[in-house]
């Protein structure tokens, strides 16, 4: 596989961050398959960290890269199409109160006109069937998100973001919604996705997948951030707001 970087951020500082910060810079590459997790007590910061790195939030210093595009100096159609390469999601996404699950998936992809440069629209359709189905076998296709559990309304939102071939998949606290068992077959899915070469960047309180799956780790807090190469290097920190965090119970990793 080709590893390419999708991401770059050079000493970057969200301006949207609701507290004084002055911690360090974030320097980032995220590349073609990784996992990068982004960690940390309540209040941190971490939705902030998330969406700058994505481009949505502007920067009080820095820059941001998508492939290689600088985020504060594109053009309109330059930003729509990086918009379509990294595909960020919030907890509580919503969908079309007015069409059903398949049409959920397959709107932004028609939006597009993915069924005239890409595949056309029965092609487009079926692979929209198959991501739900993927997902979870037990989405009804044709029900209105009225009439759809909050967990499975998520996992449609998901779908929608993967037919358009994304490059990163941005998810900010994806786990909200979902019991143990749901949660398991959705990280299943995600992996199953991260294995095919998409990256994943994600903020979550679920601390042992964070370190189980990730390749770098982001560490916020209200006085500074961290950056970590891997699970065992965080493991090893003996910074005491990092080491209390990682050992609090419900948070124990086993190393």
């Amino acid at each position: 596989m080709q590893t390419d970087t999708l991401i770059q951020c050079e000493d970057l500082i969200p301006q949207a961050l609701p507290f004084d910060y002055q911690g360090d810079a974030l320097d980032l590459k995220i590349n073609t398959g990784e996992v990068v997790s982004i960690i940390g007590p309540n209040y941190s910061g971490k939705g902030n960290w998330i969406r700058t790195i994505c481009g949505l939030e502007d920067q009080l210093s820095g820059k941001v890269l998508i492939k290689g595009m600088d985020t504060l100096d594109i053009s309109a159609r330059e930003w729509a199409l990086s918009r379509m390469r990294v595909a960020y999601l919030h907890e509580d996404t919503a969908l079309l109160s007015a069409a059903n699950a398949l049409i959920n998936v397959l709107a932004p992809a028609l939006y597009h006109r993915l069924d005239r440069t890409t595949l056309d629209k029965p092609l487009l359709t079926e692979k929209a069937r198959a991501l739900l189905n993927d997902i979870d076998p037990d989405i009804n296709l044709y029900d209105l998100p009225a009439y759809i559990d909050k967990d499975q309304r998520y996992k449609i939102a998901i779908a929608r973001a993967l037919l358009l071939e994304p490059d990163v998949l941005a998810l900010n606290n994806p786990f909200a919604h979902f019991n143990s068992d749901s949660k398991y077959q959705f990280q299943t899915f995600l992996e199953k996705q991260n294995r095919t070469g998409l990256s994943l960047l994600f903020v979550t309180h679920d601390i042992p997948y964070a370190l189980a799956i990730s390749d770098k780790i982001i560490f916020t807090s209200r006085d500074n951030l961290l950056h970590f190469d891997s699970k065992q290097a965080i493991l090893d920190c003996d910074i005491p707001v990092v080491s209390e965090f990682i050992t609090r119970q419900g948070n124990r990793a086993i190393a």
